[in-house]
């Protein structure tokens, strides 16, 4: 999988919860050791790398317990779930009671590329 060069981390890029809708650049799917389905990618307003684990591979779609692995829950339900800046960089301006560390940014994927743990195809 061919990626675009990725622009560096923006570390000063202030706090501000912003909805970006949905971005291009393709994020990967994989399953983790935790039994548990990772969404990886560059944040795109920071530039940061984040990464999102999701039980049983979706959030709120009652894809719990099952017989299914993480990643044979339906993927096209992950690009409908909006994601969150979680590059784990404590961004001026974050308050005190943030939910998730990095810069405020949130979006929707419009492509993701599933890979095997070790981040290959």
């Amino acid at each position: 999988m061919t990626q675009p060069p990725q622009r560096p981390h923006a570390f000063d890029t202030a706090y501000a919860e912003e909805d970006l809708g949905e971005v291009g650049d393709p994020f990967t799917v994989s399953p983790t050791s935790a039994g548990r389905t990772s969404v990886r990618g560059h944040c795109p307003r920071c530039h940061g790398r984040t990464a999102t684990e999701y039980r049983y591979g979706v959030p709120g779609s009652g894809a719990g317990a099952g017989t299914k692995g993480p990643l044979d829950a339906d993927t096209a339900l992950l690009v409908q779930e909006r994601h969150f800046c979680e590059c784990g960089h404590p961004h001026p301006q974050l308050p005190s009671n943030a939910v998730f560390i990095g810069c405020g940014a949130s979006w929707y994927v419009r492509s993701l590329v599933a890979v095997g743990p070790s981040g290959t195809p």
